[in-house]
């Protein structure tokens, strides 16, 4: 078990986030990531089906790339047929086995409250530009 914790530290490089590296995630999700590769996962705001879908070969539609196979009837392209309530009943398994990158950046965008503050924050400091991630 030593030896696999000291692999996933190696992996993720936070100090060089926090130092000014740019990077995608956040260093909140580096941290995350850790401890989804030690088995745990907090629930997160994932946005699949809301903001991100996926259209496959024959036109019909999935909230994401893991539900591609499902057999679900989620529509075609013409006629979608998510529902917020089916959407959040299926995340409730699958958001503890899953860490999409772009489904969980999306959730961290459409924070209202997190969004309000950072753009506060940036006119405080008169929009002078941006260092590191966006949290």
């Amino acid at each position: 078990m030593k030896n696999i914790n000291e692999k996933i530290e190696r992996r993720f490089h936070i100090e060089k986030n926090q130092s000014g590296y740019k990077m995608v995630n956040s260093v909140k999700r580096l941290q995350d990531m850790k401890e989804f590769m030690r088995g745990k996962v907090e629930p997160w705001n994932c946005r699949a089906g809301q903001n991100s879908i996926i259209i496959r070969v024959d036109g019909s539609l999935a909230p994401c790339f893991p539900m591609y196979s499902a057999s679900h009837d989620w529509g075609t392209i013409e006629n979608h047929k998510f529902e917020v309530p089916q959407l959040n009943e299926m995340k409730r398994s699958c958001q503890t086995h899953c860490f999409s990158t772009l489904n969980h950046n999306l959730g961290f965008c459409y924070n209202d409250s997190r969004v309000i503050k950072w753009v506060l924050k940036q006119a405080a400091h008169g929009f002078q530009g941006v260092t590191g991630s966006f949290a």
